[in-house]
């Protein structure tokens, strides 16, 4: 077994209580799609279209590419390079056939240490994976939803061909060449017994791989309604936190060029708009300072958005947490 047992986030970080406010988001997540091929029953899109625009406000698109273009030239404007570009979302990435073009665009501009990509691999065909290796991607995150075509059908409603759905794998993984190929699998795919046949399974073609625990991500889900957890998706045990981090560090774009200031679904507030203003000017804006704020004042549960997402309890990590500084990092913000 090559690959390492390891969670598929990235490992360095720094304290981000000690280095806030920032000049250059550390990160930011461009959504090529908000179109998804999979209904998994523990994800928002198991609502459907209809509910999901009644319950997030919520309208799938794909993003063109000179909404993308205008994105990489307004990156180019932040005085540092991104760590990350995450060229993922709320949606299925692949979905969008200019996804390698995308890479290209962006490893050409320089604008970022690593260029990332989460899937589902549903459409990780041999021709996308050429054009992905080509494109120079750094990182390929595949989520996978089960080891058979039946508890792929179970948990995501969908008909694969599991064989081919690994063949196509294993051609990424034998083709790429400086591309990091993570794996990650939730508890609930899985059945009992079955996490040494998931190590087995992805131990020779992945660089990583790890199994995630499923917490209430999307309000409204039955599968994790009334759902209480006292860990991360990575099994670490916590307190309930109050501030989240995430509008510190990062900047989510949507389709259609709207700013959130994270990744969510929910879209907590929208703090502008990349054909009005750059990103550069919605960084440094009155709207997320007030929204940084607001976090910073134990306030979070005040947004109705924020109150229904468990974004600070699952994917923020140790080094994020901001709760215990909050009163000293305020007067910064004041």
């Amino acid at each position: 077994m090559l690959a390492e047992i390891k969670p598929i986030c990235g490992n360095e970080r720094v304290k981000l209580s000690d280095v806030i406010p920032l000049s250059t988001p550390f990160s930011m997540f461009v959504f090529p799609t908000t179109y998804c091929n999979f209904k998994c029953n523990y994800c928002g899109y198991s609502l459907g279209y209809e509910k999901m625009n009644q319950k997030y406000d919520f309208e799938p698109q794909n993003m063109s590419i000179d909404t993308y273009s205008e994105i990489i030239e307004q990156i180019k404007l932040f005085p540092n390079k991104l760590k990350m570009l995450s060229l993922t979302g709320q949606g299925e990435p692949l979905i969008n056939k200019s996804l390698p073009l995308m890479v290209k665009m962006a490893k050409e501009a320089n604008v970022a240490e690593r260029i990332e990509i989460i899937t589902n691999a549903s459409l990780l065909t041999k021709e996308m994976s050429d054009g992905l290796i080509e494109a120079g991607l750094d990182t390929l995150r595949i989520s996978l939803q089960g080891l058979s075509a039946e508890k792929y059908k179970q948990i995501s409603n969908v008909d694969i061909d599991f064989d081919e759905f690994m063949k196509n794998i294993k051609y990424f993984y034998k083709n790429k060449k400086s591309t990091n190929l993570f794996v990650k699998i939730m508890d609930v795919s899985l059945e009992k017994g079955q996490e040494e046949e998931f190590y087995k399974l992805m131990g020779n073609c992945s660089d990583r791989m790890y199994i995630e625990k499923m917490l209430p991500a999307y309000e409204g889900v039955q599968m994790t309604q009334n759902m209480n957890v006292e860990y991360d998706r990575y099994g670490r045990k916590h307190e309930k936190r109050k501030v989240c981090p995430l509008p510190f560090f990062m900047m989510g774009i949507f389709p259609n060029g709207d700013v959130e200031p994270c990744d969510t679904i929910y879209k907590p507030i929208v703090i502008g708009n990349i054909h009005n203003e750059s990103l550069s000017d919605i960084w440094n804006g009155s709207k997320l300072k007030e929204f940084q704020k607001m976090q910073l004042e134990g306030k979070r549960c005040m947004n109705k958005r924020c109150d229904s997402c468990c974004a600070p309890d699952d994917v923020s990590h140790p080094e994020d947490v901001l709760d215990y500084e909050a009163e000293r990092l305020l007067k910064l913000w004041e």
